[in-house]
């Protein structure tokens, strides 16, 4: 049986968005519940991280994964033909059911254009096969979870994250981690640099939580899912090369409510890696490299937070004097003042002000205004421990013997 999809919430995507021709044809199960994507280029791990979602505990709906082993006109031949490797070894498992409790779908993508090929398109093309794979049983609430070839899976990851689904009247949902520091396969060096990063991820997130920015989560690859329905609604996946778990969720929370499961069912590689531009892989080479890592001044949170809390007053008073000079300075006093009037003039309510306000100076705000420091004398990078450290004592913690340890369970709300 083909699969129908003339008109359902999947249309107007498929119209709109550019995306490969469909890849499966069968009828998915009427049961079907969760899709499970996962890019891959030159990643035998990914079997490991196959089993490891074999291990985990079942759940009553059906569930596949895709996995989409890809590569650009640009791969070199020696990759190209250890995907076929791996592609072939995927197809065997698919056409031996070897696996019980998902169904495991393999597709291969070569040759894609310089232009396109990377994770973000690989990541998009198999979260569209999802959709229709969701299409073809009109179920919109489909859930699309997003995962990497290097990472293992918890026992109760499917029952965290259906439960999340069920309870919850969430579109998004972001899950909590740690990177697998496992000394019987990863040496030491490279799980002490992976520490230190997984140190600024959290440093960064809780700095802008503590600070009251409302969109402060983890934007991982391997860390959400959407609703299928959600996903088409926010335009689909970017085609970015690296980053793009970034730009869609902060895409997602601004549209949808976002549940984070702060239970760590996520076990992300902790080893070196050049295939994108950032993330774990190279910020743990790059850490190896330099024999440190600094990362952005927590004073410059601090100015973000004064400057965010006075949102509330900005709509009808004026407070310009009080929000730190190096953000009027940042954004220019005449633009601030645009910006400020077209968000109260194009706003019925608070509530409609404040958003506005926060889809103007939102991450992507954020990220710029911190990159503008990293030379700078006034607030200069320190060293992620430092960094660390200044956070905690914000939070009355003075006093730690394990900061990776302690920094994480603030993180996962155990403080």
């Amino acid at each position: 049986m083909t699969i129908e999809m003339d008109k359902n919430f999947a249309t107007h995507y498929f119209q709109r968005f550019k995306s490969l021709p469909p890849f499966f044809r069968d009828q998915p199960d009427e049961g079907l519940g969760v899709v499970v994507i996962i890019p891959c280029i030159d990643d035998a791990f990914v079997f490991h991280t196959l089993d490891s979602l074999e291990r985990a505990n079942a759940i009553h709906a059906a569930i596949e994964v895709i996995v989409n082993v890809n590569s650009g006109e640009m791969t070199p031949p020696d990759i190209i033909g250890r995907n076929r490797m791996i592609f072939e070894g995927l197809k065997r498992r698919e056409e031996s059911e070897f696996y019980k409790k998902f169904r495991l779908l393999p597709m291969l993508v070569e040759g894609t254009t310089k232009k396109k090929a990377g994770v973000g398109f690989a990541r998009k093309t198999a979260m569209d096969e999802a959709v229709r794979r969701f299409a073809a049983i009109d179920k919109p609430d489909g859930l699309i979870v997003s995962l990497d070839a290097d990472t293992l899976v918890a026992e109760n990851y499917f029952r965290e994250i259906m439960h999340a689904y069920e309870t919850s009247k969430a579109a998004c949902f972001t899950f909590q981690f740690r990177h697998n520091y496992d000394a019987e396969q990863y040496p030491q060096d490279v799980m002490e640099a992976c520490r230190l990063y997984e140190i600024y991820l959290r440093y960064y997130r809780l700095s802008l939580k503590t600070f009251k920015f409302p969109f402060s989560i983890h934007t991982i690859g391997s860390c959400f899912a959407v609703h299928a329905d959600a996903y088409t609604r926010l335009g689909g996946m970017t085609s970015r090369q690296g980053g793009e778990d970034f730009y869609f969720l902060q895409k997602a929370v601004k549209m949808h409510p976002v549940h984070e499961v702060m239970n760590p069912i996520v076990f992300p590689s902790p080893r070196v890696s050049n295939r994108v531009p950032f993330g774990t892989g190279p910020s743990v080479r790059r850490i190896l490299e330099k024999g440190g890592y600094t990362v952005y001044n927590f004073e410059l949170f601090r100015l973000l937070g004064i400057f965010y809390e006075l949102f509330p007053a900005m709509e009808h008073e004026d407070v310009k004097d009080k929000i730190p000079m190096d953000i009027i300075t940042y954004i220019g006093d005449k633009p601030f003042c645009e910006i400020l009037s077209e968000c109260r003039n194009y706003s019925g309510s608070s509530g409609t002000f404040l958003k506005r306000m926060y889809d103007k100076f939102d991450a992507f705000f954020i990220v710029k205004f911190l990159n503008m420091f990293n030379n700078s004398c006034t607030y200069p990078p320190v060293e992620v421990v430092e960094a660390g450290r200044d956070l905690l004592k914000y939070y009355g913690i003075t006093e730690t013997d394990n900061l990776y340890e302690t920094i994480t369970m603030l993180d996962l709300n155990v403080y």
